[in-house]
């Protein structure tokens, strides 16, 4: 069994998977391209949804996206009404050396490792066409990335409304946009669940004072 058992996080960590795709937004796409299986890499986001309050959800299970037209899924999704692909979003990884715990567990970390959080999704993606339907997913995605940047940044969000009509012309005849069903969602999360608890956390701990906090906080979280 791979990854092995301990490292395969159930689905009550869903919440956890979800975290790791809004704040690794950067997926790696996988995809069989004839007899080629390609690998690139799209920023990707869960699909918006307009309430009736005229606020904004996110729909966790579809996710949107787009590649230029010279992209191999372009071609497929030309030729295909759905094309099968696998996403792959990096959460945070580091290096655990045998110093990271006390010399009394030092039997249970005698070797290197190498820790990491990982949401592996398997979906289909469905073409958007129509050019109202396009424009509104550039607008959305574009407001729901600046907002995450006006988070950490005094200016104000970018909009597309902003840009002259012919940019965003030239723009939308020059990608493909698209969404994907999100058919399977797994996590890889390897966080020294072989270890004990108080060795997890010494771990966890010297992840935090390295800088790697949100790797610590899970390792504790789970």
């Amino acid at each position: 069994m791979y990854p092995a058992k301990h490292y395969q996080a159930s689905e009550k960590n869903i919440t956890h998977y979800h975290d790791i795709i809004e704040s690794n937004p950067l997926a790696t796409l996988i995809f069989s391209h004839g007899s080629e299986i390609d690998v690139s890499h799209i920023p990707c986001h869960f699909s918006l949804k307009t309430t009736n309050t005229n606020t904004q959800q996110l729909v966790r299970s579809t996710l949107t996206a787009h590649v230029s037209n010279l992209h191999p899924l372009a071609e497929l999704l030309q030729h295909s009404p759905t094309v099968a692909l696998q996403l792959v979003f990096h959460g945070d990884d580091a290096y655990i050396s045998p110093r990271d715990v006390p010399k009394q567990h030092s039997r249970a970390q005698s070797v290197p490792t190498w820790n990491y959080a990982k949401v592996h999704v398997s979906g289909t993606a469905h073409e958007i066409k129509d050019i109202d339907d396009k424009y509104q997913y550039m607008a959305a995605s574009t407001a729901y990335f600046e907002q995450r940047l006006s988070k950490n940044n005094m200016n104000q969000p970018w909009s597309i409304e902003e840009a002259p009509a012919i940019a965003i012309q030239k723009m939308l005849n020059a990608i493909t946009i698209f969404s994907i069903t999100i058919t399977h969602l797994e996590g890889r999360f390897k966080l020294s669940q072989n270890k004990s608890k108080a060795v997890q956390k010494e771990i966890a701990e010297q992840l935090t004072t390295r800088g790697v906090e949100e790797l610590g906080q899970l390792m504790l979280a789970l």
